[in-house]
C-alpha cells in the first residue's frame, strides 16, 4: 500500500496548517471582522463560524458552500439535516469533542475531528476539520476535504476511512485503552514485543498478550491496517 512508503510527516504537516489557519483566522476576526469578510474568497480552505451552543451557522464562504449539494441544506436545515447525511458515530464523536472543547473553554487550543458526510447524496466522503473556539459564542472551524486529483490528495484519500468496515474500525480504535494505543503506536514505529516490552518496562508475554487483544477489538489481521488506523488516530482521531 502507497502509505506504507510514504513520509507520514507530509500529512501531518498539512493538517497543522490547517490548524494553524484556523487560529490565524480567529485572530484575524477578533482584531479586524471587517478585514475578515473582505478576505474570504481569498482563503484557501473552506471556512465557517458557528454558535458553540446551537450548531447553528453564523457565517459560511463560497468554498465551504462548494464542497458539495448537501452542504446549503445543511445550512439551511442545521443539525437534524446534518445527521440524517453523516456517518452517526462519527457526527457522535465530533459533537463529543466539540463538547470537550467548549467545556474547557481553551480559546488557544484546536482539536482536528473526523466526519464522513455524504456531501453530494451519495457515498460518505470523509474529511477532516480543524476547530477552535473564537470567543464565548462563536467557533472558527477549517474542514479539509481532499477531492482533488493530485497525489497529495489521492494519498491522502488512501490513509482515510473509506468504507464502512474502515470507518467502524476507525471507531474501535478509539475504544482501546491508554496502554494499547500506546502498544500500537510503537508498533507503527517498526518495534518488535521484546522491545516495545524494554521500552514500557513490562514482559515480553504482556506484549504479546496485548497486541492479541489489540487485533481482535480492531478486527484486523495485518501490520499494514493496523499502521493505517494509528495513523489515521494521530491525524485526527
Amino acid at each position: 500500500m502507497q502509505y506504507l512508503n510514504r513520509e507520514k510527516h507530509t500529512e501531518k504537516e498539512f493538517l497543522q496548517k490547517g490548524k494553524h489557519f484556523a487560529f490565524k483566522l480567529r485572530k484575524l476576526y477578533l482584531k479586524d471582522p471587517e478585514k475578515f469578510y473582505d478576505l474570504q474568497d481569498y482563503y484557501p480552505f473552506p471556512v465557517y463560524i458557528n454558535h458553540r451552543k446551537t450548531i447553528e451557522y453564523h457565517f459560511i464562504n463560497e468554498k465551504f458552500l462548494g464542497m458539495g449539494r448537501e452542504v446549503e441544506p445543511i445550512v439551511r436545515n442545521g443539525k437534524d439535516y446534518l445527521l440524517r447525511v453523516s456517518n452517526v458515530p462519527l457526527f457522535n464523536r465530533a459533537m463529543e469533542k466539540a463538547r470537550t472543547l467548549d467545556k474547557n473553554n481553551d480559546h488557544q487550543a484546536v482539536c482536528n475531528y473526523l466526519q464522513a458526510i455524504r456531501l453530494n447524496n451519495e457515498k460518505e466522503e470523509p474529511f477532516v476539520t480543524s476547530k477552535i473556539l473564537i470567543d464565548d459564542a462563536l467557533t472558527m472551524n477549517v474542514p479539509l476535504l481532499f477531492t482533488g486529483e493530485d497525489s497529495f490528495s489521492q494519498a491522502f484519500k488512501e490513509i482515510l476511512p473509506s468504507n464502512k468496515q474502515e470507518l467502524q474500525q476507525f471507531l474501535r480504535f478509539q475504544t482501546l485503552t491508554k496502554r494499547e494505543k500506546q502498544i500500537t503506536r510503537l508498533i507503527g514505529q517498526g518495534h518488535s514485543s521484546k522491545q516495545i516490552a524494554e521500552m514500557l518496562f513490562i514482559s515480553p508475554h504482556s506484549v504479546k498478550t496485548h497486541r492479541k487483544n489489540i487485533y481482535q477489538k480492531l478486527d484486523v489481521h495485518n501490520v499494514s491496517t493496523l499502521l493505517k488506523l494509528n495513523l489515521v488516530n494521530d491525524l485526527a482521531g
